[in-house]
């Protein structure tokens, strides 16, 4: 392994970090994805959040709470309490208030169920090229062989060659499963996304009533 990656050039060092990336943020989703809760635990703790909103709980014991639970629900939450806070102290109407309410829980949610995948898009994107830039590479390398010592040096030319071939070849390993990863999670995360959005708007509307009460 260790004389494949040596033949491959220069270009190996990059592609090797390239899958590193990958890989890394790849088993992140998966233990991210793990640990998400249940339909069931989600409506739980969404009652839980907006039963303490409806009590008159303080911005701060809400935010307390937030961390505490933390994942999804806690992230989402807490930034729509701090968004909230800034709200109310504002001329808005309710219908404004509930846009922009709605409009900060799902993009608060899109980023922690879409987060690191342009990465790992880039990586699916860029490693081809790399692997390209090692490919020219090698074989420059093939035909400086061949301007030097012409035919009867067939090793010098074959380094060159086998150098092209091995970083388009490992561009592609690389490639085809960042792919993959990325359009599986893309999916999972729209899916989340469209279980999760009720509940995000059952959280605006607590918020809403909460505000409605301090200013009738």
């Amino acid at each position: 392994m260790l004389e494949f990656f040596q033949d491959g050039g220069p270009f190996m060092w990059p592609l090797g970090l390239w899958s590193i990336m990958a890989l890394g943020f790849f088993i992140e989703r998966i233990v991210t994805y793990a640990r998400m809760r249940s339909e069931d635990e989600l409506s739980e703790v969404t009652n839980d959040v907006t039963g303490r909103i409806d009590s008159g709980a303080s911005f701060d014991q809400l935010q307390e709470y937030c961390r505490e639970i933390g994942r999804l629900e806690g992230d989402v939450y807490a930034e729509g309490i701090e968004r909230f806070e800034h709200l109310s102290r504002e001329q808005r109407s309710i219908e404004e208030m509930r846009a922009e309410m709605n409009g900060t829980v799902e993009r608060a949610a899109s980023s922690y169920l879409e987060r690191y995948l342009s990465v790992i898009q880039f990586v699916a994107s860029s490693v081809v090229l790399l692997g390209l830039l090692g490919t020219v590479n090698g074989m420059i390398r093939a035909f400086e062989g061949i301007a030097e010592k012409g035919l009867g040096e067939p090793t010098i030319v074959a380094a060159g060659i086998s150098e092209a071939l091995i970083t388009t070849v490992t561009g592609l390993v690389i490639a085809v499963p960042s792919l993959a990863i990325y359009t599986y999670f893309a999916q999972r995360a729209e899916g989340k996304g469209i279980q999760f959005e009720p509940y995000g708007h059952g959280f605006v509307d607590a918020l809403l009533r909460r505000w409605q009460s301090q200013t009738a």
